[in-house]
């Protein structure tokens, strides 16, 4: 028995010894593809970072990023711990029917940025105002895939109370065109309305949610059986998986929709072509194929996220100029918004530093739509962009 003891413990540290050679010999990583995220490197020695810790918490950092295999490592945790029951891995919520949550605590909420994000935006809708109708002034907030899916989170996970945070920031917005579609998302829960893998929603919600966007403000609500339904990948799993790393995480599809031209705009080539740059770089169109090949296959959609991306129509129909302020989430919705307006323009306030309040101006904008997700809109440190100056 003792000679047994002594054999497994020679051989858990000839295990760590070939683990940490390895890790020597392999040259170390600047980017996780799987975490879409660049990995520590090597700390730089100071003896008033060692003395304060700093340097120390980088060297943790940095042989936790570089560790050999350290994908594999986790797929392997992940699965030690869904033999144990746990569904709270890796900062996410493994869900039922292969859904994934993002775990969002009510801890994890600054308030005090909440009411700073919620003043940004009703102050620059105030400011649009002067020059705007506010029936044009629009502001859609996404639910999370936690509270339209809510009856798959696992038992027992604790999130932050969206509905309130909605209902906080309805009430601020109350004399513009507020929009929380979670109503018919609910409605369309089961047509997938939601990546099961990602935050992210999918092409099929991103449209449930522009329908209801078109009801509210007067644009035509047309019917999904206007549209073409492409498949374009079966292998996407996205920011979640990569949170969790379950080998038995299912495939999401992505799609998309393309509106099919009736006759009368066949016959007067009423469909008219536009171009799109973002950040200056003109883009091929709204749909980047390369992405498809990679782990970040939401990219998909524009190619990511931009500062500015303008879509311009080469003929002016007289309807107007859309400014959207956004994150990732109205990439999906985009696509759908185009054919209502003669030129379209999406600021991301993460990348873009412009002066929000001469946008108007300078580009004759008649309509804006302000469009996070909720969770995103929370936790957005640079919303306070939109009031800079007013």
């Amino acid at each position: 028995m003792k000679r047994q003891g002594i054999g497994i413990g020679i051989a858990f540290i000839a295990l760590c010894a070939g683990i940490s050679l390895a890790g020597i010999l392999t040259k170390d990583r600047d980017f996780s593809e799987n975490e879409n995220r660049y990995l520590a490197s090597v700390p730089k020695f100071s003896w008033a970072d060692f003395w304060s810790g700093d340097f120390q918490d980088k060297l943790e950092m940095y042989l936790n990023d570089q560790i050999w295999q350290r994908d594999g490592w986790i797929t392997v945790k992940t699965a030690v711990e869904k033999l144990c029951g746990d569904t709270d891995i890796g900062g996410a919520y493994v869900g039922k029917d292969g859904y994934d949550f993002e775990k969002i605590l009510p801890e994890d909420v600054d308030d005090t940025l909440v009411e700073r994000n919620i003043a940004a935006v009703a102050d620059y809708l105030e400011y649009c105002s002067a020059a705007i109708d506010e029936k044009r002034l629009s502001f859609m907030l996404v639910p999370t895939s936690g509270l339209v899916l809510e009856e798959k989170l696992p038992d027992h996970a604790i999130l932050f109370d969206q509905r309130a945070y909605i209902g906080r920031i309805a009430e601020a917005m109350s004399g513009y065109n507020f929009i929380s579609p979670e109503e018919v998302l609910r409605e369309h829960a089961q047509e997938g309305v939601y990546y099961h893998t990602d935050h992210h929603w999918t092409t099929r919600g991103a449209f449930f949610a522009y329908q209801d966007w078109c009801g509210k403000t007067g644009h035509t609500v047309r019917d999904e059986d206007d549209y073409e339904v492409k498949q374009v990948s079966d292998s996407f799993r996205g920011s979640l998986y990569s949170k969790i790393l379950d080998y038995d995480s299912v495939y999401d599809s992505i799609e998309t929709m393309q509106r099919i031209p009736t006759v009368e705009e066949l016959a007067s080539a009423q469909m008219d072509g536009y171009s799109i740059t973002a950040d200056g770089k003109e883009l091929e169109g709204i749909y980047q194929e390369e992405y498809l090949d990679k782990k970040d296959k939401y990219a998909y959609f524009f190619g990511g996220n931009y500062g500015e991306v303008r879509i311009e129509h080469t003929e002016k129909k007289g309807k107007g100029n859309l400014l959207i302020i956004k994150d990732s989430f109205a990439n999906a919705v985009v696509p759908f918004l185009i054919e209502d307006y003669d030129n379209l323009y999406m600021t991301d306030l993460r990348y873009y530093s412009g002066d929000m309040t001469s946008y108007i101006e300078e580009n004759q904008i008649t309509d804006v739509l302000v469009l996070y997700n909720v969770a995103n809109f929370i936790s957005d440190k640079n919303i306070y962009k939109l009031s800079r100056g007013l």
